[in-house]
């Protein structure tokens, strides 16, 4: 009662919160409780390389629709991702937002696919990697090679901006994983980014990768 009269969370809306945090991947139920959810790098390699294949097709459906939507593209990204430090947490869920563009929007295929084979946890995880890269930037430079790609119709192109992405973080995430199994985090994580909970489980949905948490649980 002292809990709920100070944070004015109830039983109900604790038990939901739980119960988006084990769908979005980042708890693991074990008999009548949640622990948290360990994760392995062949687990997190998997995860990878299928978020690859499947945004390499969006990106191509995209370039072969080319026009005002890919000109729409270039300007989600300069207004949601580039304008933001990589550090920040509006970079992550303009990261997260312009994924599902390029996907086809919310509620698409591609999209719907996304949500149902890869947690939302993973998407935290490739933001999280980025305190061990020797260098930041990748999703900007790639969407860079993208966007020059697509409007010249050069399909292979894409395929490679793609594919630069997912492979330039493979070796910091494969890092993360470990010092995470080692139970080792570094000092200065992007502003407590381990200890965070998704903004969306408090009313600001992510959409791709999302825990399906549709009303906000804190007003």
């Amino acid at each position: 009662s002292d809990i709920v009269g100070h944070t004015s969370v109830t039983l109900p809306m604790a038990r939901q919160l739980r119960l988006a945090l084990a769908v979005g991947g980042y708890l693991t139920r074990s008999g009548r409780s949640y622990v948290v959810t360990t994760f392995t790098k062949e687990q997190v390699e998997e995860w990878r390389l299928a978020l690859g294949a499947i945004v390499e097709i969006g990106a191509l459906r995209l370039a072969i629709v080319g026009g005002k939507k890919l000109e729409a593209v270039s300007q989600f990204l300069e207004a949601n991702v580039r304008s933001h430090d990589v550090e920040e947490e509006a970079f992550f869920l303009g990261a997260i937002a312009f994924t599902t563009v390029i996907l086809g929007g919310r509620g698409s295929t591609l999209s719907e696919l996304v949500e149902e084979s890869i947690p939302q946890a993973f998407f935290r995880l490739l933001w999280l990697a980025d305190v061990y890269a020797k260098r930041t930037g990748f999703l900007v430079e790639a969407s860079d090679r993208y966007l020059t790609a697509a409007k010249a119709k050069d399909l292979e192109g894409v395929r490679t901006a793609c594919r630069f992405f997912f492979d330039s973080v493979a070796p910091a995430l494969h890092t993360l994983i470990e010092q995470m199994a080692a139970g080792s985090y570094p000092k200065n994580d992007k502003q407590d980014g381990f200890q965070s909970i998704e903004p969306q489980l408090s009313g600001m949905p992510t959409y791709t990768g999302s825990s399906r948490a549709t009303k906000p649980l804190f007003s």
